[in-house]
């Protein structure tokens, strides 16, 4: 059986956490100006679009995928029973999933109808299991919100038994194993899917988490100012090296500095906030994009002010915080009730 000792919180998983939700709203509204456009207008992106040299978006994702990472080994660094450990998975992701789905797709059934799209059906399957956006390179299908992350956290979840395993008992040979894999795949993708898709790809940020937390590793300051001075470094050279690489050396040394970071900041204030982003993190990650959708669509890109765009963004946040409190809700009294039955 799992233990189900009460833990202490760790801030830092929850600052870097905070920190991540953040980043993804910045990319998804500042997206508007960057693709939504025919000339880019990068003065009126809230705060930055590519910060140390990376991409937001990229640099949100790592931060999530590292820590999920490490936020399961805390929680299952001692015995793990595979049945509890999916059955959470699963209420974790997919109660939620399907309602904010089933409503957010109702406006658009009468459009699909009037385009007349030819999507095969079997492709419903693929969005119930909340893959579409993850294999979008693979053909339409009826993909809305969840993004291609929410499919490859189901990927994650279901390797991560044997993953665990590989960092609790052959940790060494198994960080071998993932920079071979890495520098191979890196080298021969040829794949329709984006690289920044692969799992194979993201596993030194996956392993970095994990590794960190099994053995409980505290940043000291020399580690923080040399990872600190890979941040400056990739934004003043920008090397020319594939995206994914940059991703995850910027990535990691980002979460790193994040983490020191976090004992000087254990402020109350700061942890009720960061608190709450954790715990909502995921429906506002559901909700956000769709509510950007609909709000930009009522003003020009174009002639909005940089002050418009930021009160707009702040607008947007106003919105989107409360939907996905509510989604969260009643999320939590539908699973309440599915736990009885599974």
């Amino acid at each position: 059986m799992e233990k189900n000792n009460n833990r202490e919180r760790l801030f830092y998983l929850d600052f870097v956490r905070a920190i991540a939700v953040i980043l993804i709203l910045l990319t998804h509204y500042n997206a508007w100006f960057v693709f939504g456009v025919a000339e880019p207008q990068l003065n009126k992106c809230v705060l930055f679009e590519y910060p140390f040299g990376i991409y937001i978006g990229d640099l949100g994702v790592s931060l999530f995928l590292i820590i999920s990472g490490a936020a399961l080994m805390y929680v299952y660094n001692g015995k793990l029973s595979l049945i509890s450990f999916y059955k959470k998975r699963f209420l974790s992701i997919y109660p939620m999933f399907w309602m904010a789905y089933l409503v957010a797709v109702l406006p658009k059934l009468g459009l699909w109808s009037a385009m007349g799209l030819d999507i095969p059906k079997w492709r419903i399957f693929v969005t119930i299991a909340g893959m579409d956006g993850y294999l979008s390179e693979y053909g339409a299908g009826f993909y809305i919100l969840g993004e291609w992350f929410l499919g490859f956290i189901v990927l994650f979840y279901l390797i991560f038994p044997i993953l665990r395993v590989l960092i609790q008992k052959y940790e060494i040979i198994t960080w071998i194993a993932i920079a071979v894999i890495y520098c191979v795949v890196i080298r021969y993708y040829n794949l329709e899917m984006a690289m920044s898709k692969c799992i194979l790809i993201r596993l030194p940020e996956l392993c970095f988490g994990m590794s960190l937390v099994k053995h409980r590793l505290k940043i000291k300051w020399p580690v923080a100012v040399f990872a600190t001075l890979i941040l400056i470094a990739n934004t003043i050279i920008k090397p020319e090296l594939v995206s994914s690489i940059r991703t995850t050396y910027v990535g990691i040394a980002f979460f790193i500095v994040l983490v020191f970071v976090a004992d000087y900041v254990k402020y109350k204030g700061i942890q009720v906030v960061c608190a709450f982003l954790t715990k909502y993190s995921y429906s506002i990650f559901l909700v956000h994009h769709v509510i950007f959708e609909y709000i930009q669509a009522a003003f020009d890109a174009n002639t909005i002010s940089v002050t418009g765009s930021y009160g707009l963004f702040a607008v947007s946040v106003l919105i989107i915080i409360p939907v996905a409190y509510m989604l969260n809700v009643a999320s939590d009294s539908v699973c309440d009730k599915l736990k009885k039955y599974i």
